[in-house]
């Protein structure tokens, strides 16, 4: 039986097919790998198919994605820290002979720069190949003020959101997800996170949770005026006898290139002494952090995902939901068969 040779290539937006791909050669700080399972960011897969991801330029024919699980086939001479059929995660792939990276990972073997990849030996692969929307979420819920058992609120049910409040657990936090999907909250509320839904939400519920910190993964102001009103105001904080320090924090880790590029009002914001962070992109310390939370089953983000083969007729109806907005469901991951 012959090994694939194939990937998910986009001739122009709206057009995808599994289509064969040739490799460069290898060099010696690259990585040459075999995937198992990639991870679809319904989000910045669906910005970089449609051609409207403005913090790079990629042309077509290209090759979305930018997680993926997979083993290590062959190193480059130079390579030191990884070795032939290790288990790793790779991030982007080098572009194709034939297509442009962008960032490459919906492909069944691909190569990688050494520093792109991580060992992934441990940890469920359909749960690592979430590794990059993951630290993300990390990233986020990292950035939150305050000691264990700080109430964290998380504004979106995507798996930038689901990511922020598995992490935000793992790191002690008492955490709530407002949505607008029951379907995915209900996903979320099996793994034990309280979840509302914004379009029955009484504002009452939020006041009783009491959040110190917002992660804000929509970034648009009707849910900056709903949530804004139930962090704590400096003023208040002294009013009643506390100290200012660690009052209201908003941290902002979405993207909205067809959105909103004013989310909240910043008056508002410095009325109520409100600490605010902005996030986006992953660095090797935090995924590697984030990695380490994987392998120790506090990330369980493959129990929110949907599973999809790779095959001609998967990808094309999996990638024409993504490019319209319209995928179902919370997650989704190739499988790839290797």
């Amino acid at each position: 039986m012959s090994l694939r040779q194939d990937a998910v290539v986009f001739s122009k937006p709206a057009h995808c097919a599994l289509q064969e791909i040739k490799l460069a050669e290898l060099k010696p700080k690259q990585v040459l790998i075999r995937t198992h399972i990639s991870g679809v960011s319904t989000g910045t897969d669906r910005w970089v198919i449609s051609g409207r991801f403005e913090w790079g330029s990629f042309s077509f024919p290209l090759i979305p994605g930018y997680q993926r699980v997979g083993t290590v086939e062959a190193i480059g001479s130079d390579v030191s820290t990884l070795s032939v059929g290790q288990s790793v995660f790779a991030t982007n792939s080098v572009d194709f002979l034939n297509a442009t990276a962008g960032w490459g990972a919906h492909t069944s073997i691909g190569i990688s720069e050494e520093h792109e990849v991580f060992d992934a030996t441990g940890i469920n692969p359909e749960r690592a190949s979430f590794g990059v929307v993951a630290q993300v979420g990390f990233n986020a819920s990292s950035r939150v003020l305050g000691g264990r058992q700080t109430r964290v609120l998380v504004i979106g049910d995507g798996i930038i959101g689901a990511s922020a409040a598995l992490s935000s657990r793992a790191l002690d936090r008492e955490v709530m997800v407002i949505g607008r999907h029951d379907s995915r909250l209900s996903k979320l509320a099996n793994l034990g996170i309280a979840t509302a839904n914004a379009r029955t939400l009484d504002i009452s519920t939020l006041k009783d949770f009491a959040p110190s910190a917002v992660i804000d993964t929509v970034q648009n102001k009707e849910a900056f005026d709903m949530y804004r009103q139930t962090l704590p105001a400096t003023w208040a904080q002294e009013a009643l006898g506390a100290r200012s320090q660690g009052t209201g924090q908003i941290i902002y880790s979405g993207h909205t290139p067809d959105g909103e590029s004013n989310w909240g009002d910043m008056a508002e914001l410095q009325k109520q002494e409100l600490t605010v962070h902005f996030v986006s992109g992953w660095t090797r310390e935090r995924m590697q952090s984030t990695l380490d939370l994987m392998r120790g089953d506090a990330m369980p983000i493959e129990a929110l995902a949907d599973r999809h083969e790779a095959t001609n007729a998967g990808v094309q109806t999996l990638f024409g939901l993504v490019e319209q907005g319209k995928y179902p469901g919370l997650a989704a991951y190739i499988n790839w068969g290797n």
